[in-house]
């Protein structure tokens, strides 16, 4: 079974056409054995309540919320704890992916699913209508992590769809908007790590992004410096 994790923090505004474009690519691919969990990470408007009026008939859509608000990051990780079915993916509740592009992605996991990959995952195309400052920092952000952790990853932060198996051999300490980064390294180092990607579009909500926030930002970088750290000392050991 493939199950979706859709964090929310105040998205009541957005949440619903978030579900809406999940159930729309699910239905033109034919999928119907799926599940969808909204993960309300301690909204303050009136998310929770939309949400559960939501779910009263539709038996594949669950609803929990963080006793505390834990960041984009926890938010994720706290619905592929609570699942177990063998393929996850997750994607943001603020409506920024149309049914259009998710079907990218669940197409090549309908046909790859037997291939034994690890994770697939997204980048964004040109035609992806984003904020200015988000596509520039995109430019230099992705290269810098590259050059750290000696990766070739064309983008850390996409959709992605991962098997519960590799899922449960690495542990994520990240909380912040940068979790996939870690998730990434850490799969990295796995043995026999098999993964692709495809190209999508994204369409950025007008609001400015949580993720450029001064708080956010300290965060993202104090966990990229924490990360490369450890990669260091991992190499040392290795090297020894």
């Amino acid at each position: 079974m493939l199950s979706f994790v859709v964090p929310c923090y105040n998205e009541e505004e957005r949440i619903l056409n978030t579900i809406k474009q999940i159930e729309e690519a699910c239905e033109k691919l034919k999928i119907k054995d799926y599940k969808i969990l909204i993960v309300d990470d301690c909204s303050s408007d009136n998310s929770r309540e939309v949400i559960e009026n939501e779910i009263k008939n539709k038996s594949y859509l669950k609803y929990c919320k963080n006793e505390k608000n834990l960041g984009f990051g926890g938010a994720v990780k706290t619905g592929l704890n609570l699942l177990d079915d063998d393929y996850l993916m997750w994607l943001p509740g603020d409506d920024a992916h149309p049914a259009s592009q998710i079907i990218k992605i669940l197409e090549v996991f309908i046909k790859k699913k037997y291939k034994n990959f690890d994770i697939v995952s997204t980048f964004y195309s040109r035609k992806s209508k984003r904020n200015y400052f988000r596509e520039l920092f995109t430019k230099s952000y992705t290269p810098l992590l590259n050059f750290l952790f000696g990766l070739k990853i064309p983008y850390y932060n996409g959709l992605s769809i991962i098997k519960k198996t590799s899922l449960n051999k690495i542990s994520i300490k990240t909380n912040s908007h940068c979790w996939q980064v870690e998730l990434w390294v850490k799969l990295s180092n796995l043995k026999n790590f098999n993964f692709m990607f495809i190209e999508t579009e994204v369409f950025d909500p007008s609001r400015k992004a949580a993720a450029f926030k001064l708080a956010n930002s300290i965060k993202v970088i104090y966990n990229i410096q924490r990360l490369f750290l450890i990669s260091i000392k991992n190499k040392i050991f290795k090297f020894f």
